[in-house]
């Protein structure tokens, strides 16, 4: 083989490396702006779902004190109406108990 040749295939060698070595560079520069994203892309959904799910949390909430106040509303009024109907029929219940114990 002449030097001339050797010296061509040296030279190509010396290009291959460096197309190589660019290549490598290249994908490691696109890796890290791939993995930039991806980071930025998962903090923007998680903060999204964060601020959605607080309004679904407060929208529950919300409803849930609203049951509560209703329940504690038809409990308070079942109470007096069955007090009112029980002050109705406590003088005749008395009174049949007294007459019992008396006759007994």
């Amino acid at each position: 083989m002449s030097r001339e040749a050797i010296s061509e295939i040296r030279e190509a060698e010396k290009k291959a490396q460096k197309i190589r070595d660019d290549a490598a560079e290249n994908a490691s520069l696109m890796i890290a702006d791939a993995e930039k994203k991806a980071r930025l892309m998962k903090d923007e959904v998680e903060s999204k779902t964060k601020a959605e799910l607080e309004v679904t949390l407060d929208t529950m909430r919300r409803k849930a004190d609203e049951l509560i106040s209703k329940s504690l509303s038809e409990a308070d009024a079942d109470t007096q109406a069955i007090e009112s109907v029980g002050n109705a029929h406590m003088r005749s219940a008395v009174k049949k108990i007294v007459w019992e114990i008396i006759e007994a």
